[in-house]
């Protein structure tokens, strides 16, 4: 990647301009673009591009038939778009739509690593008196809440997490938000000095390493959401996940391998599996208010200003903090 200057974008019917204030970098997206992983190689012919799908700011200019958004207004954004028309969109499923286009990461679509974004009015949430870093979070915190709908999760539930990144520490504020009677983050030897005093730190009744998760988990959770994207952390679900539990899938696999799921295993206790892939109208809003009466500064930053992206970038590669971000 590299710095560059480029006309300030202007808007057209139905958009409205951001003065980008945050835009955070995602480790499954901009992060493995960044280190050229073999998963993101389909970019090769679409560069240069202005990625960046994560972000928050204030509107600074609208364009024609804009309606209920003014100037002034802070916003987060919803960085997926559907095609609008198809059965998906018209149920609000639209992150799952089959032509959806995603905002700072499709070729057409300029993102937010940069001081200005258009995007179209509909992918507009006002975040109020929330920070424009919190703003950012929203969209992490939205795809959690987005598996706690999905789920059969239900007030007085048990729940074991794997993954205190950010979609995990997400699902952790989602849970204890939901009245999850515990709350179990899963991590590595990797975490125990941060991630998962931080994971305690945001209402996790306790936190184990994935070496002594079985024996810590022997009664069984009810819900198991499994966040951090590693096959391993399936097979663990397959074991600790009560009968009749419910295994709920957000993390994402980049490796080229087919991840093995023990499916047997799985039938033969009752587990239902339900997998999550963006967010609902439904979810921004109860993120939103679940922010409002949240403290997220332990799962926000550590942030830098855009002309230092190369020392971001190095953070998100070491594992400091939990949602890194940049400040254009």
């Amino acid at each position: 990647m590299a710095l560059d200057s480029v006309p300030i974008p202007e808007p057209v019917s139905g958009e409205v301009r951001i003065r980008v204030e945050s835009v955070g970098i995602d480790g499954g997206a901009e992060a493995l673009i960044y280190d050229w992983h073999e998963s993101k190689r389909h970019y090769a012919d679409q560069l240069p591009q202005l990625f960046g799908h994560e972000f928050a700011g204030v509107i600074d200019a609208t364009g024609p038939n804009v309606d209920g958004f003014d100037v002034g207004t802070r916003v987060a954004v919803e960085p997926i778009l559907g095609c609008g028309h198809c059965r998906l969109c018209r149920s609000g499923s639209f992150g799952i739509c089959p032509d959806r286009r995603i905002v700072g990461l499709h070729p057409d679509l300029d993102g937010a690593f940069a001081e200005y974004a258009v995007v179209p009015q509909e992918t507009l949430y006002p975040i109020g008196s929330l920070s424009a870093d919190e703003g950012v979070f929203l969209e992490l915190l939205g795809l959690a809440v987005h598996g706690i709908e999905r789920s059969q999760f239900t007030a007085g539930d048990s729940v074991a997490i794997s993954g205190p990144g950010s979609v995990g520490i997400g699902a952790l504020v989602a849970a204890v938000a939901g009245g999850a009677s515990s709350v179990t983050v899963i991590g590595t030897a990797d975490d125990r000095e941060d991630r998962l005093p931080l994971a305690r730190e945001l209402g996790a009744t306790q936190t184990v390493t994935n070496e002594n998760a079985e024996a810590k988990l022997e009664a069984g959770v009810d819900v198991f959401i499994e966040a951090s994207g590693h096959p391993d952390a399936v097979s663990l679900a397959s074991s600790v996940t009560r009968r009749d539990g419910e295994l709920v899938q957000i993390g994402i696999f980049h490796g080229s391998e087919t991840v093995p799921v023990d499916l047997t295993r799985l039938v033969r206790r009752g587990v239902s599996i339900t997998t999550v892939y963006g967010r609902r109208d439904s979810s921004w809003r109860r993120a939103t208010a679940i922010a409002e009466n949240t403290d997220l500064s332990p799962a926000l930053g550590p942030s830098f200003p855009i002309a230092e992206y190369e020392r971001a970038f190095d953070a998100t590669r070491q594992r400091e903090g939990i949602k890194i971000m940049l400040h254009p």
